[in-house]
């Protein structure tokens, strides 16, 4: 893989007219960023999200929130990783799928089961929803 170095020094001797140097220099970064991040979706429908739904999606995508398990495993934060319902583990995939806590906010917002990629990876109506239904839940994520 070429250094950051490298992939400018390429630039400057491609360039037959004068380019500004902070241009050339995020054109560089830019190029090399995208080498690095092959994965990089940039058609994610989490992009047409307002900030917070975004951050909401996002914690819930990486487990990286403030659900128990995720606390408690991490921090060594709260009394354990169950939720009040009594599962093993207060993490995304059980409070999007099976808390029977969340039962009736699931059915208004799902009144037809979903799978957690849906939720998850879906549209931007689909995200919005899951956002949406998590707000609704008092869920601190």
């Amino acid at each position: 893989m070429n250094s950051i170095w490298q992939v400018i020094r390429a630039k400057l001797k491609k360039v037959l007219c004068w380019i500004g140097p902070k241009t050339l220099i995020n054109s560089a970064l830019d190029c090399h960023w995208r080498q690095e991040h092959p994965q990089h979706n940039s058609k994610d429908a989490i992009h047409k999200l307002s900030r917070a739904e975004q951050v909401t999606i996002f914690r819930l995508r990486t487990g990286h929130n403030r659900l128990r398990h995720h606390l408690f495993s991490r921090f060594k934060i709260g009394d354990g990783p169950n939720c009040p319902c009594g599962a093993n583990r207060q993490d995304a995939q059980h409070v999007l799928q099976d808390c029977p806590l969340l039962d009736d906010a699931r059915l208004k917002y799902w009144p037809e089961p979903r799978e957690m990629n849906q939720k998850l990876y879906g549209s931007s109506l689909q995200l919005g929803i899951t956002a949406e239904f998590i707000y609704a839940s008092d869920l601190t994520i």
